[in-house]
């Protein structure tokens, strides 16, 4: 009798289910119960959706149904042997039941009603002569494994993220990240095909808090995108905390560490390659301190300042970028006066790589390269390099011999030479110290077009107003016209009175406002209708003049016949009427010519056709007087803001490496910009 028990107990063990799996080591799941056996692999596990939406299958056992499941099933033997992909989708709260089958799964059944309505669907398809088949929808689609099961209900059983430690957060974060990598490949290949889908970075929030994964190490491509990023807050000047506030709003944007880092190691690198040497101004030409300073060029009042003096160098032939103030890369700059012994000292070095250079060229890559000096500034910072005299003088001009005795003359040519001024000083009047740039070439010492029309407005508008102040028209009331015009033409202007002088004192333009006014000033609003007509031909005159200064391939010839006529013009003489004693007052007197009107008169036609190749407008200061202003801007407020902070680095120093880093970001061709993904938005 117990013999016969055991074999009872034997045979009923036989017919007991039975998972074979190491899942989820392997996603694969063998499953007898006795009378067939089903073979499964698991694609998508699946989770069970919220118990207010949960379906369950019909029968006794009632098994859940999870959402986003997939899975593969294989069962019977040898010709009936099939295998189908069956899914399950939530579909507006109700689970959708699909099974594909065929070569590469491309046909497909589907039902809401069950699961297995759905499974007698698909056999009625793969076995259409047999006709009485059935088979169970719970086996085929496997939802009644307890392997699944456990897994899915361990999900629900997760700690809310909120209360989880630093360690099981990242844990999760990683586990997240892998299932996801293997996921795309296998959709990758699916939709690009051979195509090689590489994914790079993936965003998601879980309950409010926001995660990022990077699946690329950083490589050049990175390294050369946080160079980009770097030149561009540079170039910028974008503060350390202005691009904290921004990397607090996209937390997709590098973080300010590491920007201050790169940036760090460019300086460093272009410090090797570029030393800025720090000389010492000796003490007996301090202080260079001042209430009220005028920081060359910039024409704004900015406080308390150290004067600065600037020295930049740019290349000719790049015409691309000659005007732009990053390509003017300065070679000396000082907190400090424009003073010919000051200059001497500070740029001895400079001076005289100069003439190294000018003697001898340069060798860079077994290529020769000879180099054409020019000079160009504005008439003081230019009278005193080339060791000359005031502009006040009795011989004011750097090119010619004239004396301001016969300034209403024209007749006037670039006649002197520096090789003679290097001989003695004596050989022309006016020269009283050695040239700086010595192995500049005279005609090559080139006045800024920009200072000419700067300070010849400034004679033509002076004289305006002297002219209402001698007959007494300068009033509240002219004054209020003059204001009223200037704002009517789109320029800010006031007077103020100077009790300490009992003078009145005006807005300084800056040059774009100066041309509104010699373009648009009405003058009949503060003079008689012909003396406004005269005058205002005048202006007119000589800002056509000024427009063809700046072109290129301007005529010189028709240049001076037209700048001798505007002389002319300028110098018109009162005329007596015949047979009447009234006299018609004329225009200006030969004491009212400036300097820069004799240059501009006499030899701006010379240096038009000498300089055709390049064209004065190349030659302009504009740019570096824009990277003054740029300078006092993002350097030195930054110094004295809050009373400076001790112990920090100099605004000088700041200046010379950030113009380092210019020359590493244009000759290293930093890109600017990066290639922009193609961007969806899928709700």
């Amino acid at each position: 009798m117990p013999k016969v028990n055991t074999a009872k107990k034997t045979l009923k063990n036989a017919f007991l289910p039975k998972e074979i799996t190491e899942y989820p080591k392997s996603n694969s799941i063998l499953y007898i119960d006795g009378r067939r056996s089903y073979y499964y692999i698991v694609k998508q596990e699946g989770l069970y959706p919220q118990p207010s939406i949960l379906a369950y299958a019909q029968g006794k056992n009632k098994y859940k149904i999870p959402d986003n499941y997939c899975v593969e099933t294989t069962w019977g033997r040898s010709k009936n042997k099939r295998t189908v992909k069956c899914l399950i989708n939530y579909i507006e709260g109700k689970p959708l039941y699909k099974i594909m089958y065929g070569i590469n799964f491309a046909e497909k059944v589907q039902s809401d009603m069950s699961l297995t309505a759905v499974a007698n669907m698909v056999l009625k398809k793969l076995f259409p002569n047999n006709e009485k088949s059935l088979i169970s929808g719970v086996h085929l689609f496997g939802v009644h494994l307890t392997i699944l099961k456990r897994a899915r209900e361990s999900y629900n059983q997760l700690k809310p993220l909120e209360f989880c430690s630093k360690s099981t957060v990242n844990k999760r974060q990683h586990k997240f990240g892998e299932k996801l990598k293997e996921q795309i490949q296998l959709e990758g290949e699916k939709i690009y095909g051979k195509d090689h889908v590489i994914l790079k970075n993936i965003s998601y929030s879980v309950n409010h808090m926001n995660f990022q994964i990077d699946y690329c190490q950083k490589d050049n491509e990175e390294i050369k995108k946080l160079t980009s990023l770097v030149r561009a807050v540079d170039q910028n000047h974008i503060s350390r905390e202005g691009y904290r506030a921004i990397t607090a709003i996209d937390p997709n944007l590098e973080r300010e560490w590491a920007l201050s880092n790169q940036r760090h190691k460019i300086t460093e690198m272009m410090n090797q390659k570029v030393a800025i040497n720090i000389i010492d101004i000796p003490m007996q030409y301090e202080p260079y301190f001042t209430e009220d300073p005028d920081i060359p060029g910039d024409g704004r009042n900015v406080g308390r300042k150290i004067k600065q003096v600037m020295i930049t160098m740019a290349v000719l032939n790049d015409k691309q970028n000659i005007y732009t103030p990053d390509y003017h890369y300065t070679v000396v700059l000082f907190p400090g006066i424009e003073k010919y012994e000051i200059l001497e000292i500070m740029m001895a070095p400079f001076i005289q790589e100069l003439d190294d250079l000018k003697s001898n060229g340069l060798i860079i890559d077994g290529i020769s390269w000879n180099f054409e000096l020019y000079f160009s500034s504005d008439w003081k910072f230019l009278a005193i390099c080339l060791g000359f005299n005031a502009p006040n003088s009795n011989y004011f001009c750097p090119w010619c011999q004239i004396s301001k005795h016969s300034q209403n003359k024209t007749n006037w040519k670039i006649d002197k030479k520096m090789e003679k001024i290097n001989e003695s000083l004596s050989n022309y009047s006016g020269h009283i110290k050695k040239p700086l740039f010595y192995m500049i070439p005279l005609d090559q010492w080139i006045p800024d077009e920009l200072h000419i029309m700067l300070r010849i407005w400034d004679r033509l508008w002076s004289l305006v107003l002297a002219e209402l102040k001698e007959s007494g028209q300068f009033d509240d009331i002219c004054r209020y016209e003059i204001t009223q015009e200037m704002s009517r033409i789109g320029v800010k202007f006031q007077f103020w009175k100077d009790h300490s002088v009992d003078s009145w004192n005006h807005t300084s333009l800056m040059g774009d406002d100066k041309l509104k006014v010699l373009e648009n000033f009405d003058l009949k609003k503060i003079l008689p209708p012909s003396r406004a007509e005269k005058i205002c031909q005048l202006w007119n005159r000589f800002n056509q003049l000024y427009l063809a200064l700046k072109l290129k391939d301007y005529n010189s010839l028709q240049f001076k016949f037209e700048a001798e006529d505007w002389l002319e013009l300028f110098l018109t003489p009162d005329m007596v009427i015949s047979n009447s004693t009234r006299i018609v007052k004329g225009l200006y007197n030969p004491s009212d010519i400036t300097p820069y009107m004799h240059v501009f008169v006499c030899h701006m036609h010379e240096f038009i056709e000498k300089h055709r190749q390049w064209g004065l407008a190349a030659f302009s200061c504009a740019p570096v007087e824009k990277k003054n202003h740029q300078h006092i801007s993002h350097f030195f407020q930054q110094t004295f803001k809050d009373g400076g902070k001790s112990g920090r680095k100099s605004s000088i120093i700041d200046i010379l490496e950030y113009e380092n880093r210019i020359l590493f970001y244009h000759f290293d061709d930093i890109a600017i910009s990066t290639p922009k993904p193609k961007k969806i938005r899928i709700s």
